[in-house]
């Protein structure tokens, strides 16, 4: 199976989002994610951990011990890299997974943590079932993750992001996601749109890819590439516009 997160896309989203992010927001907003709790010396997994920024931050910022996994090697040599140079290599500790069931006991972590990672696992009600399995009682579920809008579908830009993008991935809207954790048994479910704030983002990121970043994302692909990715990312921005894009902030609670 090919890579989805190949060097050269790592380094395309490195030059917009920061090295050790794959998704928007940097520090900033991982913060956002775990707002209010408490951290400190916490047992955190990290499920798609990508580069390793958010987990840096984690464990930087919040003193949390991290373990963090991912499905491509790529991605997990580069967070050992991020984290070195970070000065926290001792709290942070990444693990390369096959796909499915998470490979650890059962309320092995205080917290669960993922930043927009989770589009990509297709059977949200098994990923959601896991999630809470690896949780102690009264462990926390903290992540944002790339949403639907209601009728996205029918959106034409979100259709054209669909078709010039290499991701594969399932969305599903925050109502549904909603729903989908409840079922699997977590409580005190919250979701809080992201939209507006990302709105104002992608335009910004459309923009910059389009003019000031171009001759750097040449550096590293090839003008078809970087065009098609131009395109797309054009293509996103409006899709957030149109609502059908909806980052979203997930919080649930497995029962005491």
């Amino acid at each position: 199976m090919a890579l989805q997160y190949a060097d050269e896309f790592i380094d395309r989203l490195h030059l917009i989002w920061g090295a050790g992010f794959l998704s928007p927001g940097g520090a900033q907003e991982v913060g956002a994610i775990v707002q209010g709790l408490d951290l400190e010396g916490a047992r955190v997994l990290d499920i798609g951990c990508g580069t390793g920024g958010p987990a840096v931050v984690l464990a930087r910022d919040k003193g949390a011990r991290m373990t963090c996994i991912d499905v491509e090697p790529q991605l997990i040599a580069r967070g050992h890299r991020l984290a070195a140079d970070a000065g926290v290599a001792d709290r942070i500790a990444f693990r390369l997974v096959e796909p499915g069931p998470l490979p650890f006991e059962a309320a092995a972590f205080d917290a669960v943590f993922s930043k927009d990672a989770l589009i990509h696992i297709p059977d949200k009600k098994a990923l959601y079932q896991e999630i809470l399995r690896v949780l102690r009682p009264g462990g926390v579920f903290a992540a944002s993750d790339w949403l639907s809008g209601a009728g996205a579908a029918e959106d034409p830009a979100f259709r054209r992001y669909v078709e010039l993008g290499h991701l594969t991935f399932t969305m599903a809207t925050a109502e549904e996601t909603a729903a989908i954790m409840r079922e699997a048994g977590f409580e005190a479910v919250t979701t809080v749109d992201r939209n507006a704030w990302y709105a104002e983002v992608s335009a910004r990121e459309a923009a910059a890819i389009a003019g000031p970043l171009r001759a750097q994302i040449l550096e590293v692909s090839d003008l078809a590439t970087y065009e098609r990715w131009r395109d797309g990312r054009k293509a996103l921005a409006e899709a957030t516009t149109h609502g059908s894009l909806r980052p979203t902030h997930l919080r649930g609670t497995r029962p005491s």
